[in-house]
Protein backbone atom coordinates (compact mmCIF):
# COMPACT_ATOMS: atom_id res chain seq x y z
CA UNK A 1 0.00 0.00 0.00
CA UNK A 2 1.56 3.22 -1.26
CA UNK A 3 1.33 5.89 1.96
CA UNK A 4 3.57 8.20 0.44
CA UNK A 5 4.26 10.01 -3.05
CA UNK A 6 7.30 11.82 -3.85
CA UNK A 7 7.50 14.22 -7.38
CA UNK A 8 10.62 16.37 -8.61
CA UNK A 9 9.33 19.01 -10.42
CA UNK A 10 11.30 20.41 -13.11
CA UNK A 11 10.81 18.63 -16.05
CA UNK A 12 8.54 16.10 -14.50
CA UNK A 13 5.65 17.69 -12.76
CA UNK A 14 6.11 21.25 -14.57
CA UNK A 15 5.91 21.41 -18.68
CA UNK A 16 8.57 22.63 -20.40
CA UNK A 17 7.03 26.34 -19.70
CA UNK A 18 7.36 25.99 -15.63
CA UNK A 19 3.12 25.00 -15.40
CA UNK A 20 2.37 22.44 -12.75
CA UNK A 21 0.40 19.50 -14.26
CA UNK A 22 -2.81 20.50 -14.16
CA UNK A 23 -4.99 17.61 -13.08
CA UNK A 24 -2.26 17.05 -10.15
CA UNK A 25 -3.61 19.40 -7.57
CA UNK A 26 -6.86 17.53 -7.50
CA UNK A 27 -5.89 14.24 -7.28
CA UNK A 28 -3.52 15.15 -4.48
CA UNK A 29 -6.12 16.24 -2.66
CA UNK A 30 -8.46 13.07 -3.16
CA UNK A 31 -5.22 10.80 -2.21
CA UNK A 32 -4.69 12.60 0.93
CA UNK A 33 -8.61 11.90 2.13
CA UNK A 34 -7.11 8.36 1.73
CA UNK A 35 -4.11 8.96 3.98
CA UNK A 36 -1.90 8.91 1.04
CA UNK A 37 0.29 11.94 1.13
CA UNK A 38 2.24 14.47 -1.61
CA UNK A 39 5.25 15.39 -1.40
CA UNK A 40 8.07 17.20 -3.35
CA UNK A 41 11.84 16.56 -3.44
CA UNK A 42 13.23 19.36 -5.87
CA UNK A 43 16.91 20.19 -7.02
CA UNK A 44 15.45 23.53 -6.38
CA UNK A 45 16.24 25.78 -3.29
CA UNK A 46 13.21 26.55 -0.70
CA UNK A 47 12.64 30.10 -1.61
CA UNK A 48 11.90 28.67 -5.09
CA UNK A 49 9.49 26.41 -3.69
CA UNK A 50 7.20 28.43 -1.98
CA UNK A 51 4.80 29.19 -4.97
CA UNK A 52 4.50 25.07 -5.42
CA UNK A 53 4.23 24.36 -1.35
CA UNK A 54 1.36 26.87 -1.21
CA UNK A 55 -0.58 25.70 -4.19
CA UNK A 56 -0.19 21.69 -3.21
CA UNK A 57 -0.73 22.92 0.28
CA UNK A 58 1.78 20.80 1.61
CA UNK A 59 1.46 21.97 5.47
CA UNK A 60 2.94 18.86 7.81
CA UNK A 61 4.48 17.17 5.25
CA UNK A 62 8.83 17.58 5.00
CA UNK A 63 9.95 18.31 1.63
CA UNK A 64 13.21 18.15 0.41
CA UNK A 65 15.34 20.75 -1.65
CA UNK A 66 18.77 21.37 -2.91
CA UNK A 67 18.82 17.72 -4.23
CA UNK A 68 18.19 16.32 -0.88
CA UNK A 69 21.04 18.79 1.25
CA UNK A 70 17.78 20.76 2.99
CA UNK A 71 14.70 19.07 4.13
CA UNK A 72 12.16 21.27 5.79
CA UNK A 73 8.95 20.76 7.25
CA UNK A 74 6.75 24.27 6.99
CA UNK A 75 9.26 26.66 7.54
CA UNK A 76 11.84 24.95 9.81
CA UNK A 77 14.89 23.00 8.38
CA UNK A 78 14.67 19.69 9.85
CA UNK A 79 17.97 18.19 8.00
CA UNK A 80 20.87 19.53 6.21
CA UNK A 81 23.80 17.77 4.16
CA UNK A 82 26.29 20.48 3.82
CA UNK A 83 29.55 20.53 1.14
CA UNK A 84 33.01 20.42 2.96
CA UNK A 85 33.30 24.57 3.01
CA UNK A 86 37.34 24.30 1.59
CA UNK A 87 35.89 21.82 -1.03
CA UNK A 88 32.87 24.25 -2.28
CA UNK A 89 36.15 27.22 -1.94
CA UNK A 90 38.10 25.31 -4.25
CA UNK A 91 35.32 23.96 -7.09
CA UNK A 92 34.09 27.45 -6.84
CA UNK A 93 37.37 28.61 -7.67
CA UNK A 94 37.53 26.18 -10.49
CA UNK A 95 34.22 27.14 -12.25
CA UNK A 96 35.25 30.80 -11.80
CA UNK A 97 38.75 30.11 -13.53
CA UNK A 98 36.50 28.31 -16.37
CA UNK A 99 34.54 31.13 -17.10
CA UNK A 100 31.12 29.54 -15.56
CA UNK A 101 28.21 31.33 -14.30
CA UNK A 102 27.22 29.46 -11.12
CA UNK A 103 24.86 30.07 -7.99
CA UNK A 104 26.53 28.97 -4.34
CA UNK A 105 23.84 28.21 -2.17
CA UNK A 106 24.36 28.52 1.50
CA UNK A 107 22.32 28.27 4.78
CA UNK A 108 22.84 31.89 5.18
CA UNK A 109 23.12 33.81 1.58
CA UNK A 110 23.54 33.10 -2.15
CA UNK A 111 26.60 34.01 -4.07
CA UNK A 112 26.38 34.83 -7.71
CA UNK A 113 28.59 34.52 -10.31
CA UNK A 114 27.87 36.17 -13.58
CA UNK A 115 24.24 35.70 -15.61
CA UNK A 116 22.87 33.52 -17.93
CA UNK A 117 19.31 33.21 -19.31
CA UNK A 118 18.23 30.21 -16.94
CA UNK A 119 19.52 31.68 -14.22
CA UNK A 120 17.22 35.27 -15.11
CA UNK A 121 14.41 33.14 -15.06
CA UNK A 122 14.84 30.97 -11.90
CA UNK A 123 15.73 33.39 -9.95
CA UNK A 124 12.98 35.84 -10.28
CA UNK A 125 10.90 34.74 -7.03
CA UNK A 126 13.87 34.80 -5.05
CA UNK A 127 13.79 36.91 -2.09
CA UNK A 128 16.79 36.68 -0.44
CA UNK A 129 19.62 39.55 -1.65
CA UNK A 130 22.38 37.67 -3.82
CA UNK A 131 26.09 38.51 -2.76
CA UNK A 132 29.01 39.10 -6.09
CA UNK A 133 30.79 35.95 -5.56
CA UNK A 134 34.87 36.69 -5.62
CA UNK A 135 37.69 33.80 -5.73
CA UNK A 136 39.12 35.38 -2.55
CA UNK A 137 35.78 34.89 0.09
CA UNK A 138 36.42 33.50 2.95
CA UNK A 139 34.64 30.42 3.60
CA UNK A 140 34.93 29.35 6.78
CA UNK A 141 31.64 30.54 8.21
CA UNK A 142 29.51 29.57 5.11
CA UNK A 143 27.39 26.37 5.11
CA UNK A 144 27.08 25.64 1.69
CA UNK A 145 24.50 23.37 0.55
CA UNK A 146 24.69 23.36 -3.36
CA UNK A 147 26.47 24.54 -6.42
CA UNK A 148 24.32 25.23 -9.30
CA UNK A 149 26.24 25.51 -12.60
CA UNK A 150 24.97 26.46 -16.20
CA UNK A 151 26.87 25.19 -18.58
CA UNK A 152 24.89 25.94 -21.85
CA UNK A 153 28.25 27.31 -23.19
CA UNK A 154 30.35 25.10 -21.54
CA UNK A 155 28.73 21.68 -22.09
CA UNK A 156 32.01 20.37 -23.66
CA UNK A 157 33.30 21.03 -20.15
CA UNK A 158 30.62 18.90 -18.45
CA UNK A 159 32.60 15.66 -18.18
CA UNK A 160 36.10 17.44 -17.28
CA UNK A 161 34.22 18.99 -14.37
CA UNK A 162 32.69 15.66 -13.36
CA UNK A 163 35.76 14.18 -13.11
CA UNK A 164 37.27 16.81 -10.83
CA UNK A 165 34.33 17.39 -8.47
CA UNK A 166 34.76 13.43 -8.17
CA UNK A 167 38.88 14.26 -6.28
CA UNK A 168 36.66 15.70 -3.49
CA UNK A 169 35.93 13.09 -1.34
CA UNK A 170 31.99 12.92 -0.67
CA UNK A 171 31.37 15.59 -3.30
CA UNK A 172 29.03 14.79 -6.78
CA UNK A 173 28.97 16.35 -10.02
CA UNK A 174 25.25 15.25 -11.23
CA UNK A 175 23.21 16.95 -14.44
CA UNK A 176 20.07 18.46 -13.17
CA UNK A 177 18.06 19.65 -16.20
CA UNK A 178 19.63 20.18 -19.76
CA UNK A 179 23.14 22.10 -19.37
CA UNK A 180 22.11 22.27 -15.64
CA UNK A 181 24.61 21.16 -13.29
CA UNK A 182 24.73 21.03 -9.36
CA UNK A 183 27.27 20.16 -7.17
CA UNK A 184 26.30 18.09 -3.81
CA UNK A 185 27.86 16.11 -0.68
CA UNK A 186 27.12 12.51 -1.97
CA UNK A 187 25.10 12.35 1.47
CA UNK A 188 23.11 14.72 -0.21
CA UNK A 189 20.57 13.13 -2.74
CA UNK A 190 17.08 12.61 -3.55
CA UNK A 191 17.29 9.09 -2.55
CA UNK A 192 18.90 9.17 1.33
CA UNK A 193 16.44 12.42 1.65
CA UNK A 194 13.32 10.88 0.47
CA UNK A 195 14.59 7.27 3.16
CA UNK A 196 14.91 10.41 5.92
CA UNK A 197 12.01 11.72 5.21
CA UNK A 198 10.13 8.09 5.44
CA UNK A 199 12.02 7.15 8.36
CA UNK A 200 10.44 10.36 9.80
CA UNK A 201 7.36 9.79 9.29
CA UNK A 202 7.24 6.25 10.03
CA UNK A 203 7.02 5.63 6.39
CA UNK A 204 8.82 2.15 4.84
CA UNK A 205 10.32 3.03 1.41
CA UNK A 206 8.49 -0.03 -0.22
CA UNK A 207 5.54 2.01 0.62
CA UNK A 208 6.84 5.27 -1.08
CA UNK A 209 6.06 6.05 -4.68
CA UNK A 210 8.63 8.52 -6.68
CA UNK A 211 8.41 10.67 -9.97
CA UNK A 212 11.57 11.96 -11.74
CA UNK A 213 13.06 12.47 -15.27
CA UNK A 214 17.22 13.22 -14.57
CA UNK A 215 20.31 12.08 -13.02
CA UNK A 216 19.51 13.86 -10.24
CA UNK A 217 16.07 11.80 -9.32
CA UNK A 218 17.96 8.23 -9.60
CA UNK A 219 18.76 8.00 -6.14
CA UNK A 220 15.11 8.31 -5.23
CA UNK A 221 13.95 6.49 -7.93
CA UNK A 222 15.49 3.11 -6.99
CA UNK A 223 14.73 3.52 -2.97
CA UNK A 224 11.21 3.62 -3.81
CA UNK A 225 8.65 0.91 -3.73
CA UNK A 226 7.47 2.27 -7.15
CA UNK A 227 9.14 3.99 -9.50
CA UNK A 228 8.18 5.76 -12.32
CA UNK A 229 9.65 8.20 -15.21
CA UNK A 230 8.38 10.83 -17.71
CA UNK A 231 8.74 9.54 -21.02
CA UNK A 232 10.82 12.61 -21.70
CA UNK A 233 13.23 11.75 -19.01
CA UNK A 234 16.96 10.67 -19.60
CA UNK A 235 17.15 7.68 -21.17
CA UNK A 236 18.85 6.02 -18.60
CA UNK A 237 16.82 7.13 -16.29
CA UNK A 238 14.48 5.51 -17.96
CA UNK A 239 15.98 2.35 -17.77
CA UNK A 240 15.86 2.59 -13.96
CA UNK A 241 12.36 2.79 -13.04
CA UNK A 242 9.51 0.26 -12.91
CA UNK A 243 6.91 2.30 -15.06
CA UNK A 244 6.97 5.28 -17.47
CA UNK A 245 4.33 7.69 -18.23
CA UNK A 246 3.43 9.98 -20.42
CA UNK A 247 6.04 13.40 -20.63
CA UNK A 248 5.72 16.39 -18.59
CA UNK A 249 3.56 18.12 -20.97
CA UNK A 250 0.81 15.56 -20.82
CA UNK A 251 0.27 15.63 -16.88
CA UNK A 252 2.14 12.38 -16.84
CA UNK A 253 2.33 12.37 -13.51
CA UNK A 254 -1.40 13.04 -12.35
CA UNK A 255 -1.94 10.15 -15.69
CA UNK A 256 -0.23 7.29 -13.75
CA UNK A 257 -1.40 8.22 -10.42
CA UNK A 258 -5.35 8.24 -11.94
CA UNK A 259 -4.80 4.66 -13.68
CA UNK A 260 -2.90 3.43 -10.33
CA UNK A 261 -4.99 4.15 -7.24
CA UNK A 262 -8.30 4.26 -10.08
CA UNK A 263 -9.79 1.75 -7.46
CA UNK A 264 -9.81 4.15 -4.84
CA UNK A 265 -9.94 8.03 -6.28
Amino acid sequence: MIKLIACDLDGTVLDDNKNVDSELKEVVAKLKEKDILFTVASGRSRELLLHILDYFNLKDVPYICNNGANIFKNEELIHVEAINSEYARDICKMFHEHGIVFRMYALEDVYINGMSDFFRARMKGYSKPFIDYYPELNMDDIHVVKITADLTNHNDLADFFTKEVSKFPNTVFTKAEDNIYCVNSTNANKGAALEWVSNYMGIKMGEVMAFGDNENDLAMLKKAGVSIAVSNGEEYVKSQVTNITKDNNHNGVSCFLKEYFKDIL
